[in-house]
């Protein structure tokens, strides 16, 4: 009887953890980045296809100037959305976020104009002032 229900609660257990996906939590997986890279995080539905292209090409277009500034692209879009435990902070909010080194957000847009600033946003915090002292480094 014994060896039954160990058998029956394998065969119940087991196809249900092969199942289930292990989901990243963003904000832990933001604070993974704390103190080492500034990160821009764009989580925007498929359909939003001029943001997502717009997007994608300013990091691809300014991948230099990016990289200066120590800028992480996480990118969520569309049914990738699913792979995430998101906190309130981001819950059912779509857009751009400028987040800082402390993790904490320093900027959003909800279309691209964010994109636009950013680079002059970053540029105006006490410690990329520092970095910029202390870089030699230049983008054409």
């Amino acid at each position: 009887m014994i060896k039954v229900l160990c058998l029956l609660s394998t065969l119940l257990i087991f196809p249900t953890m092969s199942n289930s996906s292990v989901k990243i939590n963003l904000e832990d997986y933001i604070n993974s980045f704390s103190w080492d890279k500034r990160i821009v995080l764009f989580i925007a539905k498929e359909k939003d296809t001029h943001l997502i292209n717009k997007t994608d090409n300013f990091f691809k277009r300014s991948s230099c100037e990016n990289e200066v500034r120590n800028l992480k692209y996480i990118r969520i879009v569309g049914d990738e959305i699913n792979k995430y435990i998101f906190s309130d902070r981001y819950k059912n909010k779509y857009g751009i976020w400028l987040i800082g080194y402390d993790g904490r957000d320093k900027s959003y847009s909800n279309d691209t104009s964010l994109l636009k600033e950013i680079h002059n946003i970053i540029d105006t915090m006490p410690i990329r002032k520092s970095e910029m002292s202390e870089q030699n480094e230049k983008c054409n």
